[in-house]
This record gives structure tokens, sequence and C-alpha cells, in this order.
């Protein structure tokens, strides 16, 4: 609230961008019996496109709009609202709210390692209070 977090009001989820590749991954080698890399999987999240075959960006495009949904119905599990609140997005998951969702009422930071940042902060700042 005004632009500070709420502790008790701060949950943790497994939702990164591994989960993301790997739901990928399960979905071309149950529909087509492929194995596709993971890099070739994270550049299709960080540009939202591949040059593989279409039938396969087609699959995984498709798992990551249904990975977007459900981040967004967990958002929603804790009461978020786009129309009260903005959403701000970083690290590595920004690109697959970017890419892959309307962001509606989102703040997107893409530097991959502003949350290490964020964190690194937060442990200076502890450091420092605590001597």
């Amino acid at each position: 609230e005004n632009k500070k977090p709420i502790e008790n009001k701060c949950y943790t989820e497994k939702l990164g961008v591994e989960q993301c590749v790997t739901a990928c991954k399960n979905a071309l080698r149950d529909t087509y019996g492929v194995e596709v890399s993971d890099s070739t999987i994270t550049e299709i999240i960080m540009t939202g496109t591949s040059n593989i075959g279409e039938k396969y960006l087609n699959v995984i495009v498709s798992e990551c709009k249904a990975y977007y949904e459900k981040i967004m119905e967990t958002l929603k599990r804790y009461n978020y609202d786009s129309g009260l609140m903005k959403l701000y997005v970083c690290g590595g998951g920004s690109c697959i709210v970017q890419n892959f969702g309307n962001p509606e009422n989102t703040i997107i930071i893409g530097d991959i390692c502003s949350a290490a940042k964020g964190y690194e902060n937060l442990a200076y700042s502890l450091l420092k209070k605590n001597g």
C-alpha cells in the first residue's frame, strides 16, 4: 500500500521461468515426441518467436500463454485485481507476461537480475541496520 509492501500479505509461489520451460518441453514431448533444447524455449519466452517449425512454435507459445494464465489465476487467489492495483513484474517472468499475456495496469521491469538486486539491497539494509 502506498508503494510499500505489507509483510503479512507477501507470498511466495513456485511459478518461475524454469517451470514454464519444463511445461513446454513436456508438451512438445507429449504432442510430437520430440525434445527441444532449453535455449530454444528460452529464446521463445524472451522474444515470443524462434526459427523453428510452426507446429512446434505453436505448442510452445500455447504453453507459455497457459502459463501466463496460471500466474494470473494464482495472483487472483491472493486478491490481485488489475483495476485496483498495479502489478510489478521483474526478472525472467517479465518476458512471459510481456510476450504472452495482456499486461493491463502492469509495470514490466525487464532486467533479469532485478530480483537478485532487490534481495542484495535488502540484505545490505538489514546488515547496516543490525550492525
